[in-house]
């Protein structure tokens, strides 16, 4: 991770199929330079709780669960949590109507979320280690299985409701991890090729424009949000 200053630098790993002494060996030999600083170890265990909002607690952010670093989504939740609170809350007290509505929404995004990350490991070919053959045998949930199967039907993705994450991100990672379609989505055979290869066209050329005149990424830093010089 480039900071302003420093590379940040991270091992994440399963305990059960990795010793703390091997997965501080391999961040450390995969570090270039002298290392600044002896390496943290942070546990956590993955999950969520059975009630979000439990009478006159509510949980967000990291007090209310945590999957894994690979999506950093733990910003994401506390922004939508707060959006769903807001909505239900009113001058007259609570009800238990508001209580479960909160509890099945935010339960119904951490599946969601929750399955795309499994999508990551559990669609692999590797069988170089125990983890990752742990990984490519192991069950996953119903709902996971039926995006695949309907993506490899037509390469249809199916956003359900406002969950995080798009068609787009969805078929990035099947096709990256080699889930192939067998067919496509009939919609497509309607299409004019040449109009749509003259849209494509287009939108790459405003894209080309965008990117000629935007700063670059360091300068962007330098003029609107310098980090305060390191010691």
């Amino acid at each position: 991770m480039p900071l302003q200053h420093r590379n940040g630098n991270g091992h994440v790993y399963c305990d059960a199929f990795m010793s703390a002494d091997e997965a501080h060996d391999i961040l450390v030999n995969n570090i270039t330079g002298k290392p600044t600083a002896d390496p943290n170890h942070l546990r956590f265990v993955t999950g969520r709780r059975k009630k979000f909002w439990n009478r006159n607690v509510v949980a967000l952010g990291l007090s209310a669960g945590f999957m894994e670093p690979l999506e950093s989504t733990s910003i994401h939740l506390i922004n939508t949590g707060i959006n769903k609170l807001v909505s239900l809350l009113s001058l007259d007290g609570v009800t238990q109507a508001q209580e479960d509505a909160f509890n099945r929404l935010t339960a119904k995004e951490y599946t969601r979320i929750r399955d795309f990350l499994i999508l990551h490991y559990n669609a692999t070919s590797r069988d170089d280690s125990e983890f990752w053959n742990y990984c490519r045998t192991m069950s996953v949930p119903d709902t996971l299985t039926e995006k695949i199967e309907l993506f490899k039907l037509n390469g249809q993705i199916f956003r359900e409701e406002d969950e995080l994450f798009t068609e787009t991100s969805w078929a990035a990672v099947m096709m990256g991890r080699g889930i192939s379609m067998r067919g496509h989505n009939a919609m497509a055979d309607t299409l004019d090729l040449g109009r749509a290869r003259q849209e494509l066209d287009e939108m790459e050329k405003s894209i080309r424009f965008a990117v000629q005149h935007m700063p670059a990424h360091i300068d962007y830093l330098k003029r609107y949000c310098p980090a305060p010089a390191s010691a």
